[in-house]
C-alpha cells in the first residue's frame, strides 16, 4: 500500500478506568476516540473527529466519569466501537496516512480491534509523539502531555482527557518539533 505523507492523523483515546490497584485486572475498554489532522507541508492543524462508543465488557465508573467527563448514559447512547472506527476511516481516509498519538494508544486500538473483530482504522505507519519528544529534547519518556507543552512554552487548549483536545495538543507538540527540525535543515 502506498502512503500519502502530506498529512498525519493524530489521535487519542479514552478507556474505562477505575480508582485503586484492586481494579488493575479489569478490562479497560475504549469509550471515546478523538483525532485531528496535521498538514505536513503547512503545519496547520485541522479537522475534528470525536465520538463516544459503548463499552460492552466493562462499565463507566464514577472515577472514569470524573477523569474523562464521560457518563454512563453518554456511553450507553454512544456508537458501537466498529461504527466509530468506520466513521473515522470514512471522514479522514485514515488508512492512507501515517498516524500518531501521545504514547502507545495504537497498541490499545489494535487490541480492541482484534477483540471486537473489526478493521483497525489507521495505517500501520505510527509515530509515538511522546517518545519522539523524549528523543529530540532529552527529557524523560512519559513526561506527560501537559508538562511537555509547558516545557515548549505552549498551553494546553480545551478539556483535559477529551480525546479530541488531547489529540489536538499532541499535534501542537509534533508541529513544534517539526518546526524546530526544519529550522536546522
Amino acid at each position: 500500500m502506498i502512503f500519502n505523507c502530506d498529512k498525519i492523523i493524530v489521535f487519542d483515546l479514552e478507556a474505562t478506568c477505575w480508582e485503586g490497584r484492586d481494579n488493575a485486572y479489569k478490562w479497560r475498554e475504549v469509550i471515546s476516540l478523538g483525532a485531528c489532522i496535521l498538514d505536513l507541508k503547512t503545519l496547520a492543524i485541522s479537522d475534528k473527529f470525536h465520538m463516544v462508543c459503548k463499552p460492552v465488557r466493562s462499565e463507566i465508573s464514577e472515577y472514569c466519569t470524573k477523569i474523562t467527563g464521560i457518563t454512563k448514559e453518554q456511553a450507553e447512547n454512544g456508537e458501537d466501537f466498529e461504527v466509530m472506527c468506520k466513521s473515522l476511516m470514512n471522514e479522514f481516509n485514515s488508512k492512507l496516512y501515517p498516524c500518531a498519538a501521545w504514547g502507545v494508544d495504537n497498541e490499545k486500538m489494535y487490541q480492541e480491534c482484534r477483540e471486537k473483530e473489526c478493521k483497525y482504522p489507521f495505517s500501520n505507519q505510527y509515530v509515538n509523539i511522546s517518545l519522539l519528544y523524549s528523543v529530540l529534547t532529552g527529557k524523560p519518556h512519559n513526561n506527560g502531555l501537559e508538562r511537555s507543552l509547558l516545557e515548549l512554552g505552549l498551553k494546553f487548549e480545551g478539556d483535559k482527557h477529551n480525546p479530541y483536545w488531547d489529540s489536538y495538543n499532541a499535534a501542537k507538540i509534533l508541529k513544534h518539533l517539526m518546526e524546530k527540525c526544519r529550522e536546522t535543515f
